[in-house]
């Protein structure tokens, strides 16, 4: 008896569970007892079964997954980043992934599945293969594209993520801006809300005459973030604030003085409606001001300069913190520090309102911001958490040096080292992922006295983060 027949004869047999007598005949032609008999052809057939390939379909698909020249992550990290990612906060995700981006490497493809909440929510930093795994289950109908910021094109640059999009036409803006803005034309119609606030905010950079017919084309676009912005370039090209409500609406809460003896000089004041709570103030704040530009509102008070809007808003720490976020959005960092000196606690108040801009776009112009925004000898957060999680989310990346120093040797940082306080872990994280390289073995040493249950992911992601600084 060959394979083909106890596949065809006997299997059958033996997995319905028919009468004995079946199979007699083929018992009777092996010869002997009759139940050793029966045991041998059960072991035949489970050989059979074993080794006999399955027959082949009549079709089915293969999956091919895109090619992806970034190169893996070392074997060695591989085991302790799985560690670190298991119930880590968000901004030791983050602090991972733009490493990874940084250093352009990629996770072990045999790893995804255990990180894959990671891989998702970071997919456009991890190269093209995370981008895949994260899309396998969208629709086959749906558009997909894998590309990282270095591989797109003027013809495949509508097929990556928004915020690689973006970075793209920036990028582009600085070579050719007339180029980057016909590009963004073609394709206008076709992106969503979001996408079309993170493409538009790239117009900040080259802007120019030429752009004007296509921002008064969109200019009435459904999106607020859009129309704001669309409404700032327009303002800074014409040099006119004749036709901006929002700037009306400012100027109708703004009470305008005069002040001092011998020299007058004008003093203004913002008030509040008094349905807008103190806990609100931060956040009407941001939406009043959101579609004014410092330019239009100097002219509006009737002041040579933006300096002048600063003097007027001495005393008033709301006006001030308006004035910080306009010159957060116009890039205009000299100012904004000048604002600081007054007002400390300027970027603690756009964290209360969770103030998400993307004006600034690329890592020296938020270094810049930082250095002139953050007064930590003055001013640190009652609240810490939720402001550090906050700034590292607009840093995209560590702190300047000279300003993270300052930051490890405040008192407000110090006195979370007592023994009665001890930050938790979820602050501890987050100081190390805004830590730059030069100070981690500073941060180590302040670190290193805490309980393992608040110090374990920090100092972890530390190492790795060493680790992949070291990668060739």
């Amino acid at each position: 008896m060959n394979a083909a027949e106890l596949k065809t004869r006997v299997v059958p047999v033996l997995m319905s569970g028919a009468r004995r007598g079946l199979l007699d005949t083929e018992l009777e032609s092996l010869g002997g007892d009759r139940d050793h008999a029966l045991l041998n052809v059960l072991s035949l057939a489970g050989q059979a079964l074993r080794f006999t390939r399955p027959a082949q379909p009549a079709e089915y698909a293969v999956e091919t997954w895109p090619h992806d020249e970034r190169p893996i992550l070392p074997q060695t990290l591989r085991a302790p980043i799985l560690r670190l990612l298991e119930r880590c906060t968000e901004d030791t995700a983050r602090a991972l992934a733009l490493a990874l981006e940084t250093r352009r490497l990629r996770p072990h493809p045999f790893d995804l599945p255990r990180m894959d909440g990671f891989v998702k929510k970071h997919a456009d930093r991890l190269g093209v293969t995370a981008q895949y795994w994260a899309q396998r289950e969208t629709s086959p109908q749906a558009p997909r594209g894998y590309f990282d910021a270095v591989d797109l094109n003027a013809e495949t640059w509508t097929e990556a993520a928004p915020r690689i999009r973006a970075k793209f036409l920036r990028e582009m803006r600085k070579r050719d801006a007339e180029s980057a803005r016909l590009l963004l034309e073609k394709t206008w119609n076709a992106e969503d809300a979001d996408s079309r606030a993170q493409l538009i905010a790239a117009f900040q950079t080259g802007l120019s005459a030429g752009d004007k017919d296509f921002l008064e084309k969109i200019r009435k676009d459904r999106a607020p973030r859009v129309k704001a912005a669309v409404q700032r370039f327009l303002a800074a090209l014409s040099g006119s604030a004749a036709d901006n409500p929002a700037l009306a609406a400012c100027m109708e809460r703004i009470e305008r003085s005069k002040s001092g003896l011998l020299k007058k000089r004008q003093t203004l004041k913002l008030e509040l409606p008094a349905t807008v709570k103190d806990h609100e103030a931060a956040r009407w704040i941001q939406e009043q001001f959101a579609d004014v530009t410092l330019a239009e509102l100097a002219c509006a008070c009737e002041l040579n300069d933006s300096q002048g809007l600063v003097d007027g808003a001495r005393k008033d720490d709301n006006l001030l913190f308006a004035l910080a976020m306009m010159a957060t959005r116009e890039r205009r960092f000299e100012l904004l520090e000048t604002i600081a000196d007054e007002i400390p606690d300027a970027w603690g108040k756009m964290s209360d309102s969770n103030w998400e801009d993307s004006s600034l776009d690329d890592s020296a112009e938020r270094a810049r911001w930082a250095q002139a925004i953050l007064r930590p000898k003055e001013w640190l957060p009652s609240q810490p958490f939720p402001a550090w999680s906050w700034l590292h989310r607009q840093m995209e990346g560590p702190l300047p040096t000279n300003v993270m120093r300052e930051v490890l040797a405040s008192k407000v940082w110090t006195a979370q080292l007592e023994e009665e306080n001890k930050p938790g872990t979820e602050l501890v994280q987050v100081f190390c992922a805004l830590c730059p390289p030069e100070l981690r073995n500073h941060l180590r040493s302040q670190l290193e006295p805490l309980t393992a249950d608040r110090n374990d992911k920090g100092l972890m992601l530390l190492e790795i983060l060493d680790s992949l600084e070291k990668t060739a």
